[in-house]
């Protein structure tokens, strides 16, 4: 079976690519044996280092797996050791290691920072309304 692809398809392919690319993403991961810690290293500069010990699918490899790591092409994995001893997601390591609450926040504000016809519409009928009541002045009664 052979499968034909159009240009089109193509060049919205090769758009999502780069917007994909565009956003930042791991591109090296290390394991540096005197400090005991994996290093990642992502497109923009950043560079995180974690101990393994504190990941479940990490806790038990042996160093010499660990030396061994690779990132995915996508920039979202990790693998480890030739035989692929291990591998994890790496958007679902890094959330293991941020606090839930910082996490929330983070998420809560990307959220709303969204903007959207819908949400513009709305705005503009609240504003018709008044807006946004004021906080009323509380009164100490005696």
């Amino acid at each position: 079976m052979t499968f034909k692809i159009s240009s089109t398809d193509y060049e919205q392919a090769l758009t999502r690519g780069r917007q994909a690319l565009a956003q930042p993403h791991a591109v090296s991961a290390r394991y540096v044996a005197h400090a005991r810690v994996l290093e990642l290293t992502y497109s923009n500069g950043l560079s995180l280092r974690f101990d393994p010990k504190e990941i479940p699918a990490l806790k038990h490899l042996p160093h010499s797996a660990l030396a061994q790591a690779c990132v995915t092409p996508g920039g979202d994995g990790l693998v480890f050791g030739e035989a692929e001893a291990a591998a994890v997601s790496i958007p679902g390591l890094v959330a293991r290691l941020i606090p839930v609450d910082i996490a929330r926040r983070t998420v809560a504000a990307a959220r709303g920072s969204v903007r959207s016809a819908n949400k513009a519409e709305a705005a503009r009928r609240n504003g018709a309304k008044g807006g946004r009541p004021t906080k009323a002045d509380l009164a100490v009664v005696g």
